[in-house]
């Protein structure tokens, strides 16, 4: 199964920012939203590995204890998330402008 059948945009009512609804596997039901997004390189290796850092606040917990979404394997899920909505939709800098 391909990652992008692991998520969904969701509507948030409690922000202009889209949530992301987990559709299957262990965490199924749980909704999130990214913030903080950045991007970094290692300091030893600046031209082969960039590093992606996340903040994110859980919308609805959908029954799980807020210590499970401290785990890895949560961490690891909203990362590949996180990589795959990138590769299909950008950063959004093509919509942000100086003016």
């Amino acid at each position: 199964m391909s990652i992008e059948d692991s998520y969904a945009f969701v509507h948030n009512p409690k922000s202009n920012i889209q949530g992301i609804g987990i559709k299957n596997g262990k965490y199924h039901g749980v909704i999130y939203e990214y913030k903080n997004i950045s991007f970094g390189t290692l300091e030893d290796e600046p031209d082969k590995e960039v590093i992606l850092s996340f903040e994110y606040n859980v919308i609805d917990s959908f029954g799980f204890d807020r210590e499970d979404f401290g785990k890895q394997e949560f961490g690891d899920l909203l990362g590949d998330i996180l990589v795959d909505v990138i590769d299909k939709y950008g950063t959004g800098e093509q919509f942000e402008s100086d003016d």
